[in-house]
């Protein structure tokens, strides 16, 4: 950990600057992380973890196709979630993926693009979910920083896995921009994956994004349909007996509907970069075989309005995850305890120079499992980039 320390501060006080265009582009991260709880029942001592990011982008290999690779390698000390502290939803997404999904602290990414045309687009690979959250203006700060919450970052839907192997299309018109991804419903990662792709069938995830603007500031309204044809367990089949010929049944099927905003509430228009509002979603799940009712999340984040500080970053936000009603009376018919976890968060993240920033965060979490108190924790982070 110490090493990684050291790497993170010689990027961000060696590297003035990125590399100078080229055919192919390479850029990366190095992020270290300590986080510690300050109340509740999960382990109190500091968690170190770092992780670095290699990002490879080609230039044009033929007209209008370019390809982009993603290298993560995640270490360090054992994270908060998954039951840990009764926490189900990982305190820190990005020290927790991908040795939380996988067999192996490292995985690779890597997808084909196609540009059409100015307004359709193409992409063929193995995506990286998180990263796409993570791009997002508001809520994810196009990698600039933003909430580490697994909850808030990344709201997971159950259909839409931490890496997806698939294709996407896009089109965009002047009011509205739609996506189209299909993709295997498992999680992109192990050799397992590989040697049985589409083997339990397709998932179909389609979004439709209105754009508009309130004076000059710009606005996102999204409905986000998905829908897997993957089998999963008839929670009511849980609750009769273990002889009974449909104890643990399957339901082909699982649908969720989400509603997502990202409204500007204060923008820069010359610098698009430069702005801050609130953002969130509302999610409907079938509820079985789905884990889940219902996600709610909400929001404000962006960057700094202190003069001078424009390239920090800040949030503030709240998440709740409404488990499946049938899931819930299964596993209690079963002596087992679950409730809805609900979660807030608030970071800052401070640009020290162009490549090194420095951020702390502070979230308190009412956990999943209810016989363990409310989870209070307090982090830091360094990142450089080159």
């Amino acid at each position: 950990m110490k090493l990684l320390v050291l790497i993170a501060i010689v990027i961000g006080f060696a590297t003035p600057g990125h590399a100078e265009d080229t055919a192919w582009k390479a850029s990366g991260r190095v992020t270290v992380f300590a986080d510690s709880a300050v109340a509740g029942d999960g382990d109190n001592s500091t968690q170190f973890s770092g992780r670095l990011d290699v990002f490879v982008l080609s230039g044009e290999l033929w007209e209008g196709g370019s390809l982009n690779a993603h290298l993560e390698y995640v270490d360090g000390d054992e994270f908060t979630g998954l039951g840990t502290g009764g926490v189900l939803l990982p305190t820190n997404i990005y020290s927790a993926v991908p040795r939380a999904t996988g067999s192996s602290n490292a995985t690779f990414s890597m997808t084909l693009h196609q540009q059409f045309n100015s307004s359709a687009r193409g992409a063929f690979g193995k995506f990286n979910v998180i990263e796409l959250a993570r791009n997002t203006p508001l809520a994810g700060g196009k990698g600039k920083g933003g909430f580490q919450y697994t909850g808030i970052a990344a709201p997971p839907s159950f259909v839409f896995p931490p890496y997806v192997f698939g294709a996407q299309f896009a089109y965009s018109t002047e009011s509205v921009d739609y996506s189209l991804m299909i993709y295997d419903p498992n999680n992109a990662q192990g050799s397992d994956f590989w040697s049985n792709l589409f083997d339990d069938g397709i998932v179909v995830n389609g979004t439709a994004t209105y754009k508009t603007a309130i004076g000059d500031r710009p606005g996102f309204y999204g409905l986000n349909v998905i829908h897997s044809t993957a089998s999963g367990t008839d929670y009511d089949s849980l609750l009769q007996s273990p002889d009974a010929d449909s104890f643990t049944n399957q339901i082909e099927g699982v649908t969720i509907a989400t509603l997502k905003v990202q409204q500007y509430l204060s923008y820069n228009p010359d610098n698009a970069d430069e702005g801050w509002g609130i953002f969130g979603q509302i999610g409907f799940a079938d509820g079985n075989p789905s884990q889940l009712d219902n996600v709610f999340v909400v929001g404000l984040a962006g960057t700094s309005p202190i003069t001078g500080r424009g390239d920090d970053r800040w949030g503030i936000a709240g998440s709740r995850f409404n488990w499946s009603d049938k899931m819930i009376e299964a596993l209690e018919a079963d002596g087992n305890g679950l409730r809805d976890e609900w979660a807030l968060e608030a970071f800052y993240e401070a640009a020290i120079n162009d490549t090194l920033r420095v951020g702390v965060n502070i979230m308190q979490i009412r956990p999943g499992l209810p016989e363990f108190d409310d989870h209070i924790q307090l982090g830091v982070r360094l990142r450089g980039s080159f």
